[in-house]
């Protein structure tokens, strides 16, 4: 099945498979069967929101995986709130957020 892959490398994507999982990762390529990516991780529930935790433990987390489009129901660009908290759980770097020209008076 060929399904347009529109991502470009660095795109951070959330995947909800077909197991119900949900996944975010960087988009590293693609391939005629789906997505080479790296640094996947589960979307967790927690009482304090939603947390990020490693998809596969034994994975040494600097490899790239393949997921297969057949895995996949529905893939979309995450929200810039994920997304930051994506970056700050891989790498330890809090993204800086654009600042507003308003001031309070």
């Amino acid at each position: 099945m060929l399904v347009k892959l529109n991502y470009t490398t660095g795109d951070i994507v959330s995947f909800k498979l077909v197991n119900g999982d949900e996944i975010l990762a960087r988009v590293e390529g693609t391939t005629n069967q789906g997505w080479t990516l790296s640094k996947p991780l589960n979307v967790v529930p927690s009482s304090q929101g939603i947390g990020l935790m490693q998809s596969m433990m034994a994975m040494d987390i600097e490899h790239t995986v393949e997921l297969f489009s057949s895995a996949v129901m529905m893939h979309t660009p995450v929200v810039k709130e994920l997304s930051d908290h994506y970056i700050l759980t891989t790498t330890g770097i809090q993204p800086v957020t654009r600042g507003s020209i308003i001031t309070g008076a």
